[in-house]
């Protein structure tokens, strides 16, 4: 059930990004490339790697830019914002705000919402196959 549920917000989030010309899957490949780089993130901070939990989501920046320019849908703008936390918070600080942030937790939920079920990226260097 909850995949079917992440498929849908998937499939809503990028419906909004065709905006009145054809969808040339620009927002799907930005949605693809952010979420997969995150979930990367993810394990890395899963695996208490924090600097590596950094590059992902630095590495995860631009396609996350992408999307949020590709749709007006603001589900895009909560992933880019979740993003660019994750990509700038001190790997010092990482444990602690996972334990004592707000913004840690709200941006938590964004990313895991939107890219529960994405596969992660072998390396944030990986370049999309488009």
């Amino acid at each position: 059930m909850r995949s079917f549920a992440v498929a849908a917000a998937v499939l809503a989030l990028t419906a909004g990004c065709t905006g009145g010309g054809g969808d040339d899957g620009t927002a799907q490949r930005a949605f693809d490339q952010t979420c997969g780089l995150g979930r990367s993130g993810v394990a890395a901070f899963n695996e208490n790697d924090f600097p590596e939990t950094i590059e992902r989501f630095q590495a995860a920046l631009d396609p996350a830019r992408r999307l949020a320019d590709a749709t007006d849908d603001p589900r895009a703008d909560e992933l880019l914002e979740a993003v660019e936390y994750y990509a700038a918070l001190p790997a010092d600080q990482y444990r602690r705000a996972f334990e004592t942030s707000p913004d840690f937790k709200r941006h938590q939920a964004t990313t895991l919402g939107q890219c529960g079920d994405a596969q992660p990226e072998d390396s944030p260097d990986q370049e999309s196959q488009t």
